[in-house]
């Protein structure tokens, strides 16, 4: 007989209060704009790779896709405050060991996914200490290629203005969150991904020697 599929989380009370909590937040104190919604599937899994600007992305994300419950991966090491160990316990986070390959967080993931939910990871493993997009991990979407579910590439911006890492309270400002085009997990995955991610955040100059239009006037 074979094992039950694992169950995919719902949207408990803990997750209502802080999406209505970020609602007011990410409408007031940082308006925000999301391009890209119609990449984040309805139904079905996938696996959303962003950048990580600040401790504001999480919740960013979960109100960006909010017609779905979205399962975040974080350190395990965020579990030394009892209020976060609480809420992550309560929002079915997966712990996730950086210092050694962690099996069992891999397995979750992948149980994760493979039940039709959606997993967001942050490739980068660790929040920008300059606000310039880092380098992902290798084996950051291992579970999206084991699982073969697609990759939504998730470009995070303002976020790290609004609240950088040495900064200890916040300040107002406007962010952006854009939903990239789906990536198939093959061998190229993170490259693609991390590619779409850099284009939106680092956009190409304009080519000077390109023609111009010319407005006629009268």
């Amino acid at each position: 007989m074979s094992e039950p599929t694992r169950s995919l989380p719902g949207k408990g009370l803990v997750w209502r209060l802080i999406m209505a909590v970020s609602h007011v937040l990410y409408t007031v104190v940082w308006p925000t704009r999301v391009k890209g919604r119609e990449h984040v599937p309805r139904e079905g899994a996938a696996l959303i790779a962003a950048n990580h600007q600040s401790v504001l992305d999480i919740p960013l994300i979960a109100k960006a896709a909010h017609h779905r419950h979205v399962v975040f991966v974080a350190r395990a090491t965020l579990t030394q405050s009892k209020v976060l160990a609480f809420v992550l316990q309560e929002c079915r986070a997966i712990l996730i060991d950086r210092d050694k390959g962690d099996r069992a967080a891999l397995r979750a993931m992948v149980e994760v996914l493979e039940a039709g939910g959606i997993i967001v990871i942050f490739p980068e493993g660790t929040r920008t200490e300059d606000g310039s997009l880092g380098h992902p991990k290798k084996g950051a979407l291992l579970a999206a290629r084991q699982a073969k579910v697609p990759i939504i590439p998730c470009a995070l911006d303002g976020s790290y203005k609004a609240w950088p890492r040495k900064r200890r309270f916040p300040r107002p400002g406007r962010i952006q969150i854009t939903f990239g085009e789906p990536v198939p997990p093959n061998s190229e995955a993170l490259t693609a991904t991390w590619t779409q991610i850099r284009a939106i955040l680092e956009p190409a100059p304009a080519d000077p020697e390109s023609p111009t239009e010319q407005v006629a006037t009268d």
